[in-house]
């Protein structure tokens, strides 16, 4: 986790409120989209980002790179499926790598938050 003092139950309340926001956002048509950095994989980038670290302050026993990585890619391929089914909107696989490049880079910025300091010990 990079915020120790982060509650995780409010965590997880960002993470199902973010989730919902972000399905919401990308299964709505193309042009009603109310909030977007004007460049579509930005926008990826981004909210998988978030997802990341909301989900790792969620579950912080689950190990990120096996487990929430993992579900998190599988919630972005599911999300351009569901867009394939939409009238105005296609499934795009770039999308699903803009997705993971926001996952890893949160998983490198953990990393690097790991071996620099390392993690504070509840006693």
């Amino acid at each position: 986790m990079l915020l120790y003092w982060l509650d995780v139950r409010l965590a997880r309340v960002g993470l199902i409120v973010a989730a919902l926001a972000i399905t919401t956002l990308a299964l709505m048509p193309g042009p009603d989209v109310p909030i977007t950095t004007s460049w579509d994989k930005l926008d990826h980038w981004t909210a998988f980002f978030t997802l990341a670290f909301l989900a790792n302050h969620s579950f912080p026993r689950l190990p990120f790179w096996r487990a929430i990585a993992l579900a998190l890619v599988a919630y972005g391929i599911g999300i351009e499926i569901a867009q394939s089914f939409t009238p105005t909107r296609d499934a795009d696989p770039l999308d699903v790598v803009a997705d993971s490049i926001g996952i890893v880079i949160y998983g490198a910025v953990l990393q690097l938050r790991l071996a620099l300091f390392k993690p504070q010990l509840a006693e």
